[in-house]
């Protein structure tokens, strides 16, 4: 059991690694496998019945995603229905886009169980289907089955029943067409829709309602209701059906089943725990089941772990040489060069603000200056209209003609000089501090 828990590790590892290159593929190869059955079958059209056609049908498959199967695999069903009869290829136009119109809203997840139905029913495993459908999916899923039962049944018709209906003499359209729905809905038909959709609802009920070894369980109750109804549906529908191959294919469909169990839900019951704890509004009850993993060697993995550890400090204690930029700063002391670097920076910046200050004081000075200049000019034109006033005074006073004494005002040349020394301490004071902000 531990030498296939490994090879199990060591597939979904592989399947990890590679899963871009691993999907394409598989699609291309399930695309040749559902063509060339449906050509085998129904292979009316002898453009689509060739080889070349199907592995360029194939290649686009495996780019698209898998739904690209079945959506194409309807179209080689539809057109091979045409091969046969205008008539068989409009019906097969209706039934099969009213399937895709219900597929694609309520299951397009499904795609796997549509396509790898018929593949199933040729390799006389149709157990299976129904039992992988219930373990992976919910009760919706059983429109899946039905439309996949319905569909092979159609495809089986054909050569069955149908095409000696179309190749009769004497038959017209109509009566090809009334003969697809009684050849496709007989007896087996029936049965194997009641016997899939059934055998599916149970597996998923055991799936979601018993919790310990359900998979198990619901694989081996399947089975047993499978060959029952198989049995009591042929005595009851007159249906002829082989006892021994179909125990035969209910015991492969089993070991198909189990082997899909192992890969995709692999349980150690044995180690089952369960928790209860709580909090301030509930109480909490909790079932720990651990998946099954593979044991290996402890000495073996003692001993990696040595050789890992050993490893890993010979690449910790590995010397190596200076590179080229390395060997340019050998024997610079950097922090004392940092630190002059940032001295002479400090030593600017005080600079910079005792600059600043002087300016601000010259400014000042020079404002102050101004003001004086000011009320000078301003008490020398308050003497000069006093004295103005004074010589019209004795003007008056004198008559005609007498003499006059006038005062000299002061010139106008020594106003005009003031004002032009006002204008140029101005600028200057300007000019200082527009210096002061620009540092």
């Amino acid at each position: 059991m531990n030498e296939l828990l490994e090879l199990r590790e060591r597939l979904i590892r592989f399947y990890t690694d590679y899963d871009v290159y691993i999907r394409p593929l598989f699609r291309f190869a399930l695309a040749v496998i559902t063509f060339i059955t449906l050509n085998d079958r129904i292979g009316y059209m002898s453009q689509l019945n060739n080889l070349l056609v199907i592995i360029i049908l194939s290649v686009i498959c495996a780019i698209l995603p898998i739904n690209g199967i079945v959506f194409i695999g309807t179209v080689l069903i539809v057109a091979n229905s045409f091969g046969l009869n205008a008539g068989v290829g409009a019906f097969a136009v209706v039934l099969y886009l009213l399937m895709l119109l219900l597929y694609f809203r309520f299951v397009p997840r499904d795609a796997l169980a549509i396509i790898l139905t018929p593949v199933a029913g040729a390799l006389h495993m149709p157990m299976t289907v129904p039992v992988v459908m219930g373990l992976m999916r919910g009760p919706v899923s059983a429109i899946t089955l039905i439309f996949s039962v319905l569909s092979w049944s159609f495809v089986n018709s054909l050569p069955d029943t149908v095409e000696a209906v179309a190749n009769a003499k004497g038959a017209s359209m109509i009566d090809v067409v009334q003969a697809i729905p009684g050849a496709m809905m007989n007896s087996k038909t029936i049965l194997m829709l009641v016997t899939f959709v059934v055998v599916f609802l149970i597996v998923t009920c055991i799936r979601e309602l018993v919790s310990s070894h359900a998979w198990e369980i619901s694989i081996i109750v399947s089975a047993i209701i499978y060959l029952g109804l198989m049995i009591a549906g042929a005595s009851i529908l007159n249906v002829k059906i082989n006892l021994l191959m179909t125990v035969i294919e209910t015991a492969v469909s089993i070991v198909v089943a189990f082997v899909f169990e192992f890969f995709c839900y692999n349980a150690d019951y044995s180690h089952t725990e369960f928790l209860q704890f709580e909090d301030d509004n509930n109480y909490y009850y909790v079932k720990v089941t651990p998946k099954r993993r593979p044991r290996y060697n402890l000495e073996e993995e003692e001993d990696e772990t040595e050789e890992v550890e050993a490893d890993a400090d010979e690449k910790r204690f590995v010397t190596r040489e200076n590179n080229i930029y390395e060997k340019k700063f050998e024997g610079i002391n950097l922090q004392s060069r940092l630190e002059e670097s940032l001295k002479s920076l400090n030593t600017n910046q005080n600079g910079r603000e005792n600059g600043a200050d002087g300016s601000s004081r010259s400014s000042i000075a020079r404002n102050a200056e101004n003001d004086e200049n000011k009320r000078r000019l301003n008490r020398t034109g308050d003497g000069e209209n006093h004295q103005m006033r004074t010589s019209a005074d004795e003007d008056s006073n004198s008559g005609i003609g007498g003499e006059t004494i006038r005062l000299d005002p002061v010139s106008p040349k020594s106003g005009e000089k003031a004002k032009a020394e006002n204008e140029a301490n101005a600028r200057d004071e300007d000019m200082g501090q527009t210096r002061i902000i620009r540092r």
